[in-house]
């Protein structure tokens, strides 16, 4: 290597990986283990497809439905001693 002094540290480095991947290669998976890695492939397709899918339909579907919000009239004029029954709609301001 290059750099002066980087050898015995990176070689010390290199040793504990080898034998922390021998000490987990002897060891047996758990079943939770293996299903969770079973699941994985799954959970990332639903998050990065099923998902933006979805909001994808339905975001259009509710801009559409807000076309409807705009042809109605939303304030009303309640007289004293009367109920929702007896509403007047007030017409929109013209613009």
């Amino acid at each position: 290597m290059n750099d002066p002094g980087l050898d015995d540290s990176i070689a010390n480095t290199a040793d504990l990986v080898e034998e922390n991947l021998n000490e987990t290669a002897g060891e047996n998976v758990s079943e939770e283990e293996e299903e969770r890695s079973f699941l994985m492939p799954a959970r990332w397709w639903y998050a990065s497809t099923a998902f933006p899918l979805a909001a994808g339909t339905f975001g259009p579907m509710a801009n559409a439905f807000s076309i409807c919000a705009l042809v109605e009239n939303w304030r009303v004029s309640i007289p004293k001693g009367g109920t929702e029954e007896h509403e007047i709609d007030i017409p929109d301001p013209r613009w």
